[in-house]
């Protein structure tokens, strides 16, 4: 009975001895496949408009200032002691939000400061109102804002459903890539690579007229910026003043190749809103005049674009 007790636990330990042989000595944690997070409203087919582009206007026309007066400015905003201006507080160097003071800053919040305080004074209330690209004129024509200073291009169909003030600042659209991704600019493009861009800008367009690469939109610049770091999309195409603000961000990425469009930015206003424009193409014309777009310009983007920037000359309609 003993020598049959002995048999059993040394079968059992043989057993267990050969159970631990057969599994690794090291098997460490389970892989597990987890999907790569999305921002929210990404579309990976987006719809292009492929309508003939509009051409029937002057886009870089606006209204002669005249001896148009704050006064009548002032009737065309929703409030009379406070401006509502509506910005990016994402897009940096241009319009974001400071960590440091949790305000907004940027070179558009110091463009946009000054024409409310050549409105309203040097203690102008302003109210800022963040606000992704898609949402630029719907917001003005439907009284959510009095303007909207967010690297916005003036077209002709734009001119159609908003008033534009006078160009105040003239970018281009380029590419931002990897370091290392082997795309120098537009033609290295082919129908493998994604490229992301805002949706509701007129990026969308141009980098699917001019190459062979799929379009990828996000509602904000920024999910961009993540898609591109985690290897979703292989470029991102916007103005150049946006791009340089991620490179900026994130030193693994550069902007590279010539601008391929032409993207000048106005001050938009609701349609018929034109004393108001009228107005601020003073106020442009002001701070231009006496140094202030040049101290934005080398604040904000000098450095960043790598060239010594100039005011826009102000075109007129009438």
């Amino acid at each position: 009975m003993i020598r049959h007790q002995i048999r059993l636990a040394a079968a059992a330990a043989a057993c267990l001895v050969l159970a631990a042989c057969s599994q690794p000595a090291d098997m460490g944690p389970p892989e597990v496949d987890v999907p790569t997070p999305l921002p929210s409203g990404i579309d990976f087919s987006p719809e292009i408009d492929t309508a003939p582009v509009d051409e029937s206007c002057e886009p870089l026309a606006s209204y002669n200032p005249g001896s148009t007066t704050a006064a009548q400015a002032l009737a065309q905003l929703d409030s009379q002691d406070q401006i509502s201006i509506g910005v990016s507080q994402s897009t940096n160097l241009m319009g974001y939000i400071d960590p440091a003071t949790n305000t907004p800053a940027g070179f558009d919040i110091d463009i946009a400061t000054a024409v409310a305080q050549a409105i309203l004074g040097p203690d102008a209330n302003i109210r800022w109102v963040p606000m992704t690209s898609g949402e630029r004129e719907d917001a003005v024509n439907g009284d959510r804002v009095d303007m909207v200073v967010r690297t916005m291009t003036m077209n002709c169909k734009r001119w159609s459903n908003v008033e534009f003030s006078a160009e105040y600042f003239h970018a281009g659209q380029r590419l931002l890539v990897p370091r290392d991704s082997g795309i120098t600019g537009l033609a290295d493009l082919a129908e493998d690579h994604r490229v992301c861009t805002g949706n509701g800008s007129t990026s969308v367009r141009t980098i699917a007229d001019q190459s062979a690469a799929q379009a990828v939109t996000v509602p904000d610049f920024n999910d961009c910026l993540v898609l591109l770091q985690q290897g979703t999309v292989d470029a991102i195409t916007s103005d150049d003043t946006i791009l340089a603000g991620m490179a900026a961000q994130d030193p693994t990425l550069e902007v590279v190749g010539e601008a391929f469009s032409q993207e000048p930015y106005g001050i938009a206003f609701q349609k018929g809103n034109t004393d108001l424009a009228r107005f601020v193409n003073k106020a442009l014309a002001d701070l231009i005049a006496d140094g202030t777009w040049q101290t934005a310009y080398d604040k904000w983007l000098k450095g960043p674009l790598g060239v010594a920037g100039a005011p826009p000359s102000p075109q007129y309609r009438d």
